[in-house]
């Protein structure tokens, strides 16, 4: 691969040329098989049931989204030792096990087009076998010994957390800002692939300057990464993604496309859909009511080119970074995340 200058690339990208995802995941190949035979590894317990459980989330089908930018970005920064891998492993648990949290609160059924694990083993399993992840991933960093890796991911985990707490307390208000929204999408989603990112500058032993560019970077893909994933709920099929379209609205929680046509309907409008949303289910007719009011008022290219803008702004920091096959994979996965259709 070849790098190339981050916004023009994205442009040309949005025009419509291919995005060679396939070469960033053969680049990735060796590394990501070790990843993946380390997260069944490490799931051994004599518990019987949590390796069961484990497998059922862990092993699913995920995109590895997290732990192919935690490995990019070391290797950009001039680190391939055997880290990489334990700290890839590290960052998909703790991602794994905020599904299982999230699935319990958000009283899911469906993940990766499968019964989620709350519905398959309960809601007390799903809860306790997230927390064994959690400490699993503690564990193996304790093990590792890096203080800087640690303080890392200690700080993610209460970004998490208020992430969890904020958007428990903000599901069916209609008065919460973009600004209030964008910091749950921080904590819950972004705050994660920025410690995947920053951490891949650490074991690289990378300069101050350097660390944060990646976790700006983290921190912006990240974001636009969950703006996509907003955008997919209203216009993805359920093939797809695996999951039924419009579950957010379902769910009450007000995302960027709806936030944006609350801001720009009519009063009368937003007086029916603050009535909606403010009761406990929203039926077939409610939804699609307040889907109407997203195609109406533009919330979906709304929210598109805000996303388009987290990417170009992450993409920038790349800048940063030495010409190498790692940036130029950076640099595809970035506009993957914002192209991608699941």
């Amino acid at each position: 691969m070849t790098a190339r200058n981050p916004v023009r690339y994205s442009q040309r990208a949005q025009e419509g040329t291919a995005i060679d995802i396939d070469g960033v995941f053969r680049y990735l190949n060796r590394d990501l098989r070790m990843v993946e035979r380390a997260l069944a590894a490490h799931l051994s317990s004599p518990i019987p049931l949590i390796p069961v459980v484990g497998k059922h989330i862990t092993l699913s089908g995920g995109k590895r989204i997290r732990p192919a930018l935690l490995l990019l970005c070391a290797d950009a920064c001039g680190y391939r030792g055997a880290r990489r891998t334990t700290m890839a492993v590290v960052t998909e648990y703790m991602h794994t096990a905020t599904l299982l949290h999230d699935d319990v609160v958000d009283q899911g059924t469906v993940r990766r087009g499968r019964p989620s694990a709350n519905i398959v083993f309960g809601n007390s399993v799903s809860v306790l076998v997230g927390d064994f992840l959690f400490a699993r991933a503690s564990q193996l960093m304790t093990e590792d010994g890096d203080i800087e890796v640690l303080r890392i991911y200690a700080r993610t985990l209460v970004f998490l957390s208020e992430g969890e707490v904020m958007q428990l307390m903000k599901t069916r208000d209609p008065g919460i800002s973009e600004k209030e929204y964008l910091a749950v999408v921080f904590c819950k989603t972004a705050s994660l692939i920025a410690a995947a990112c920053e951490t891949g500058a650490v074991l690289a032993e990378a300069d101050i300057d350097t660390r944060k560019a990646m976790f700006e970077f983290g921190r912006s893909i990240g974001i636009a990464f969950q703006l996509v994933d907003d955008i997919l709920d209203f216009a993805g099929t359920e093939n797809a993604l695996g999951k039924r379209p419009l579950q957010d609205l379902r769910e009450g929680k007000i995302t960027l496309p709806l936030l944006y046509a609350l801001r720009m309907a009519k009063a009368a409008e937003r007086q029916r859909a603050r009535r909606l949303l403010a009761t406990k289910e929203r039926g077939n007719r409610e939804v699609a009511y307040l889907a109407g009011l997203v195609a109406r008022y533009g919330g979906i290219g709304y929210a598109t080119a805000q996303a388009k803008k987290h990417l170009l702004r992450g993409k920038r920091f790349l800048l940063r970074l030495p010409d190498s096959p790692a940036r130029s994979a950076l640099l595809t996965l970035s506009d993957y995340i914002l192209f991608r259709t699941a």
